[in-house]
C-alpha cells in the first residue's frame, strides 16, 4: 500500500516536471514570437546580393499607428479593403521587405527626378496605391481569368487610371506556386514576388512610366523593359530574378536567370507588340548604353525620354531617337556641345548600330539620305496607259515625307488632272535595312492602294472624272496587283557607278517583272 502511494506520488512529480519543461519552453515560444526581429532583405553592394537586415518600423516611415499604411503606399492582404494591421507585419520579413524596398525605390526615383530637371511630382500618387500582397494569381491586368493566355502573372501593375486629377493604381503580389503546370514562361515565375526586392524595383517602375508611356503601355516591350533596366541599375548589378536578388529562388531549382549585360542579337520589329518573344533584348541594349555614358547619366535620360515619350511610341524609331536627343541635350549642359556629340556618335557607333537601331544623328548613314527631298514628278513608265491619259499622264512622288518614323513613299497617278493616290510601304522587319553598307544594294516595298475604299471616287468629281477615275483603279487592279492581295512587290535599288561605295541612282521597280516589264519602273539621282 505504501509503496503504490510512493509510485503515485512519483508519478505526480514526473508529470508536473513534465508540465513545468512543456510550460517553460512554450513561454519561451511565446517571448520570442512577441519578440521577433523585425528583419528585410537589402542589397549588400560587395557581396552583390540581398541579405538580412535589422530594421526598426519607425525606418518605414509608417503613417498610421495602428495599420500598414505609408506616404504612398496603403499594403493589403489579398482583396481585403482595408490595409494589413500593424501587428501582422512585425516580425514578417516579406511585408517588411515589402514596405523598405517600395520606400527605397522611391527615394532612388525621387533623386532621379531631381536631377532630370522635371518639375512633376512624379513620385506622389493621390490617393495611395493599393499594394496588394497574396493576391489572386492574374492573367493579365485588366482581367483574372483570360482563356487565350496561359501565363499567369505572380507580380503586376493594375495600369494606372487618371480620373480628376488622380492616379488609381494597384500592385499585386501572388504567392509562390505550390504545384505550377509547367506551360510557357510558368516555371519561372513561381516565387512569392512580394519578397523579391527586384521584382518590387520592376512593378514600382511601371508607376512611373504608366503617366508618360500610357495605360495601355503595361505589358508592352518598351515599358517592360524600361523595368527591367531600372531594377537591375537601382541595384547596380545586371543579374535579376535570381537567388542574389530574391532570396525565395534558392529553393527553386526551375528557375533561370536574367542576366543584362550578356551579348544580344539585332532588333526586330515583332518584339515592339510581343516582348514575350525577346524579353532581353530592350533591357540589355540600356545596360550597354549604361556602361558607355555611366550609371546616372544613364539613369537620368532615360527617365527624360520616358518623360518625353507619347503613348504608343515604340523602342524603334521613336524612344531610341528621344533617348539620344536626351543624352546630347544633357551632356550639353554639363560638358558642352563638342564632348555632347562626341558621345551621341560614340554612342551611334559602339551601341545603337551595331544592333540594328540607330537615331537621327546616324541619318547620314541610312538609306533616307539617299532619297529625294522634295516633290518629283515623272512621265508615267507604263505607255499602255496613254490611251486614256492623252492629256496628262505623270507619277507625283512626295519623298520629302519619307522617313524612318513613317517608312512610306506617298504618290500620285495624275491622269488628266484625275488623281489616284498609291503608298509603297518599305519592309520594317529589321532596322538594318536601312542602313546603308557596302554590301547594301535594294530595299523592298509593297505597292498598294492608299485608301482601303480606293474603289469609291470622290463625290466632288464630275460623272466624267469620276468615270475616268475607276478606269485608272481597275487598271491598276488589273494589271498591276495581285487579286488576293491587292499588292505588288516593289524593289528599290542603289545604283552605283565607277566607284563602287558611291551610290549615284535610285532606281525603283517591281521586284518580279514578268509581264510587266516596264510598267513600273522610274530613276531618281541620289543627293
Amino acid at each position: 500500500m505504501k509503496n503504490m502511494k510512493f509510485r503515485g506520488s512519483n508519478k505526480r512529480q514526473v508529470i508536473y516536471i513534465l508540465f513545468s519543461v512543456f510550460t517553460l519552453i512554450f513561454g519561451f515560444g511565446l517571448s520570442a514570437e512577441v519578440k521577433r526581429e523585425n528583419q528585410v532583405l537589402d542589397w549588400e553592394e560587395g557581396r552583390k546580393r540581398f541579405i538580412h537586415k535589422n530594421i526598426t518600423l519607425d525606418e518605414l516611415g509608417l503613417q498610421s499607428p495602428t495599420h500598414y499604411i505609408l506616404e504612398n503606399f496603403s499594403i493589403h492582404s489579398e482583396l481585403d479593403k482595408g490595409p494589413i494591421p500593424i501587428e501582422k507585419v512585425e516580425g514578417n520579413l516579406k511585408l517588411l521587405t515589402l514596405g523598405f524596398q517600395l520606400r527605397k525605390i522611391e527615394s532612388k526615383f525621387k533623386n532621379i527626378v531631381i536631377l532630370s530637371g522635371t518639375k512633376d511630382k512624379v513620385t506622389s500618387f493621390q490617393p495611395k496605391i493599393i499594394v496588394r500582397v497574396d493576391a489572386p494569381f492574374a492573367y493579365s491586368p485588366t482581367s483574372y481569368v483570360d482563356s487565350k493566355v496561359s501565363l499567369k502573372n505572380t507580380a503586376l501593375t493594375i495600369p494606372a487610371a487618371e480620373s480628376t486629377g488622380n492616379w488609381n493604381t494597384e500592385l499585386w503580389f501572388a504567392p509562390k506556386w505550390d504545384f505550377p503546370i509547367l506551360n510557357t514562361f510558368a516555371f519561372e515565375r513561381i516565387i512569392d514576388t512580394a519578397s523579391c526586392p527586384d521584382a518590387i524595383y520592376h512593378e514600382y517602375t511601371h508607376l512611373i512610366t504608366g503617366k508618360y508611356l500610357g495605360n495601355n503601355a503595361i505589358g508592352r516591350s518598351l515599358a517592360e523593359g524600361i523595368s527591367d533596366y531600372y531594377a537591375a541599375s537601382l541595384l547596380g548589378h545586371p543579374e535579376l530574378y535570381t537567388h542574389k536578388t530574391c532570396e525565395a529562388v534558392k529553393r527553386q531549382l526551375l528557375v533561370s536567370t536574367f542576366r543584362l549585360d550578356q551579348k544580344i542579337g539585332y532588333y526586330d520589329a515583332t518584339i515592339e507588340s510581343d516582348f514575350k518573344k525577346d524579353f532581353s533584348f530592350i533591357p540589355s541594349l540600356l545596360w550597354q548604353y549604361r556602361d558607355l555614358v555611366g550609371d546616372e547619366l544613364a539613369d537620368v535620360t532615360i527617365f527624360q525620354a520616358i518623360t518625353k515619350t507619347n503613348a504608343g511610341d515604340r523602342f524603334f524609331p521613336e524612344f531610341v531617337n528621344t533617348l539620344s536627343k536626351s543624352l546630347y541635350e544633357e551632356i550639353k549642359k554639363r560638358n558642352g556641345e563638342g564632348k555632347a556629340r562626341e558621345v551621341v556618335l560614340k554612342l551611334e557607333e559602339k551601341v545603337w548600330i551595331p544592333h540594328g537601331v540607330f537615331s537621327h544623328y546616324s541619318e547620314r548613314q541610312t538609306v533616307f539620305s539617299t532619297f529625294p527631298k522634295t516633290t518629283v514628278r515623272i512621265p508615267n513608265s507604263d505607255e499602255k496607259s496613254n490611251e486614256f491619259c492623252d492629256t496628262k499622264n505623270e507619277m507625283e512622288f512626295y519623298w520629302k515625307e519619307v522617313n524612318v518614323e513613317e517608312p512610306t513613299l506617298r504618290f500620285y497617278w495624275n491622269c488628266n488632272q484625275v488623281k489616284l493616290p498609291l503608298v509603297i510601304q518599305m519592309d520594317q522587319t529589321s532596322a538594318l535595312n536601312f542602313l546603308l553598307s557596302a554590301n547594301m544594294h535594294t530595299l523592298n516595298g509593297k505597292l498598294r492602294f492608299a485608301s482601303r475604299s480606293a474603289e469609291k471616287p470622290n463625290a466632288k468629281l464630275s460623272k466624267e472624272d469620276q468615270m475616268l477615275y475607276l478606269q485608272m483603279y481597275d487598271y491598276i487592279k488589273e494589271n498591276y496587283f495581285y487579286r488576293r492581295t491587292m499588292e505588288k512587290e516593289i524593289r528599290f535599288y542603289f545604283d552605283s557607278g565607277n566607284d563602287a561605295n558611291q551610290i549615284e541612282n535610285l532606281r525603283m521597280e517591281f521586284a518580279y517583272l514578268g509581264n510587266s516589264k516596264k510598267r513600273f519602273r522610274y530613276t531618281f539621282p541620289v543627293l
